[in-house]
């Protein structure tokens, strides 16, 4: 009888070999090529969640591919290493779109009502008056320059004005600058978009959503969600909740422009106020999710780096205007025209510290380049890290923070 270390050892061969020869026949010839790593489909895997953003640009120095194909459990991923090829896939529109990501976050993180998806992904999922595609042009009044972005952001900036007050009017305090940031940030812009109903006025509100928020790429994945992210489950059902509760009592009329105006393309394509409660919890991932980390690199580069302080501080210095009453005033309009250096380190933040991933679900056997295939249903992800280090566009200096890295030169 063979022992039973003999029989494990057996099996684990046994697994390699049908895993390396199932990686091997999946793939066509045609697709872009495929990493496998040590252990297909499972080093993949590990590397992207050990590993995050530097995975892809540790595949991308060892391999120097314009594009690669990972075989991980569930469909293919092609992942994207160069900014032409990017702009090549971006061509294809119609059978390489962005709005099947945003049903699978309706559906899986946002959890919309089987009967509100089947209202949002109709004939018209895909088409320019369906749900996804005239959401932007419905909600343009608020969200472009004019009188409905202007109040938005007037309401932010008298939150955060009010918290700076009491901040000084404290003398000298230490705060844990990311989660002060983030705090303030989140409370500012959630005052502003849902008025004097905003739900997350409530501590315990806003801490739910935190929670929430460390689950999204879990439930996106949809991977186990009820086992590795149960809190961000019941999380999401207290907001969602407190969300039904505020458009079910029109709380919404005394909201901002976006928000009655998010209201009513959900009205006009028939959810109901639960439905449209599920959908606001995505608009809030979209608000703050990339916005706070942001916010936090910008503030904590200036702070810490006396050069780029100073430089900084002498351009916003110069907007400063003291009226009659000894109020000084700064006009935010002026700040992208008369502060280039300040808007050069926003830039640089973006760039250095970006950690997002683009990705696209393929909704058809599509030929990039006259080269590349991508098959229906595999997923195309164009990690920022990648092209943000990449030194063929930025210079040997990539992995230097150059705060005026993004200044115009003078001709």
């Amino acid at each position: 009888m063979p022992s039973a270390i003999v029989l494990s050892v057996v099996g684990i061969a046994a697994t390699y070999v049908f895993l390396r020869a199932l990686a091997f026949l999946s793939q066509d010839s045609r697709e872009p090529s495929s990493i496998t790593g040590t252990i297909p489909f499972i080093s993949p895997l590990i590397g992207m969640l050990h590993e995050k953003g530097g995975y892809y640009v540790r595949m991308r120095d060892k391999y120097n591919l314009p594009i690669y194909t990972l075989r991980v459990p569930g469909p293919p991923l092609y992942v994207v290493n160069s900014l032409s090829m990017i702009q090549r896939i971006d061509r294809h529109i119609v059978t390489v779109p962005f709005a099947p990501i945003q049903i699978r976050a309706c559906d899986k993180a946002m959890a919309v009502s089987s009967q509100g998806m089947e209202k949002i992904t109709g004939e018209k999922r895909l088409a320019e008056d369906g749900y996804f595609r005239s959401f932007p042009r419905v909600t343009a009044p608020a969200a472009s320059p004019g009188p409905g972005l202007d109040a938005l952001n007037r309401a932010a900036v008298g939150n955060f004005a009010a918290t700076l007050d009491k901040l000084a009017s404290q003398g000298r305090t230490t705060i844990k600058l990311f989660h002060w940031v983030r705090h303030e940030l989140f409370a500012a812009t959630m005052d502003a978009t849902y008025g004097p109903f905003n739900p997350f006025r409530h501590a315990k509100i806003e801490e739910e959503w935190f929670t929430y928020e460390s689950g999204i790429m879990t439930l996106l994945m949809d991977f186990m969600p009820n086992i590795f992210a149960r809190p961000s489950l019941k999380a999401r059902d207290v907001m969602v909740a407190e969300f039904t509760r505020y458009f079910e009592e029109n709380k919404h009329l005394d909201g901002s422009l976006l928000i009655q105006l998010r209201q009513k393309h959900n009205s006009a394509f028939g959810l109901d106020a639960k439905d449209t409660a599920h959908t606001e919890i995505g608009q809030v991932a979209a608000g703050i999710v990339n916005t706070a980390p942001t916010a936090f690199w910008l503030i904590w580069q200036v702070l810490a780096d006396p050069v780029v302080y100073e430089d900084c501080l002498r351009e916003v210095s110069k907007l400063v205007q003291t009226g009659p009453d000894g109020v000084r005033t700064i006009d935010l309009a002026h700040i992208r025209t008369a502060c280039p250096i300040l808007v050069s380190t926003w830039q640089e933040i973006l760039r250095f510290h970006g950690t997002s991933i683009a990705a696209r679900i393929i909704q058809e056997d599509t030929l990039v380049d006259s080269q590349y295939l991508l098959k229906k249903g595999g997923v195309v992800l164009m990690p920022n890290t990648v092209i943000h280090s990449d030194q063929s566009l930025w210079g040997p200096t990539t992995g230097q923070f150059n705060h005026k890295r993004f200044l115009k030169t003078k001709k």
